[in-house]
């Protein structure tokens, strides 16, 4: 009987703490990395800039609103970052495809084609054509389920 209890007080701790202070460490991870973009060491922000567009994919589909502004500070510290215009663009676009809101689509083309300048200037041709098919699908519209953007 004592070893029942036991085992169900350890089941209901770990339970616990999954739920309530796994997300309160991922959050201050979240803002560790926020604050090493500002880091002078280029190395530091470059690694802070990876881990949050991990961070950002992640959360786009449960959570746009905050890969977007994930993204929008990775873009404030960084606006050449062609990975974050493209991330950008692929959750302005999706949103656009659900609301067709003029806006989003606008501003998703805009770091759409920011995005594939930048990877042009880097001598990336498979990624920048990757992005102009999705270019073209999202002109010709095609179903969102379609695009597929690179990373």
């Amino acid at each position: 009987m004592l070893r029942k209890l036991f085992l169900g007080a350890c089941i209901g701790g770990l339970l616990m703490g999954q739920f309530f202070e796994a997300p309160q460490e991922r959050q201050a991870q979240t803002d560790k990395l926020i604050l090493n973009l500002q880091s002078p060491d280029q190395k530091t922000r470059n690694i802070a800039e990876y881990k949050l567009l991990k961070v950002a994919k992640s959360k786009s589909r449960s959570k746009p609103q905050e890969a977007e502004a994930l993204i929008k500070q990775i873009l404030g510290s960084n606006p050449n970052s062609a990975d974050a215009h493209m991330r950008l663009a692929e959750i302005k676009l999706k949103r656009w495809s659900v609301n067709k809101n003029t806006s989003d689509k606008a501003a998703g083309m805009n770091h759409l084609r920011r995005a594939k300048r930048l990877y042009k200037q880097k001598d990336d041709e498979l990624t920048v054509q990757k992005l102009e098919k999705v270019e073209q699908m999202v002109n010709q519209g095609s179903a969102s389920y379609n695009w597929v953007f690179p990373m």
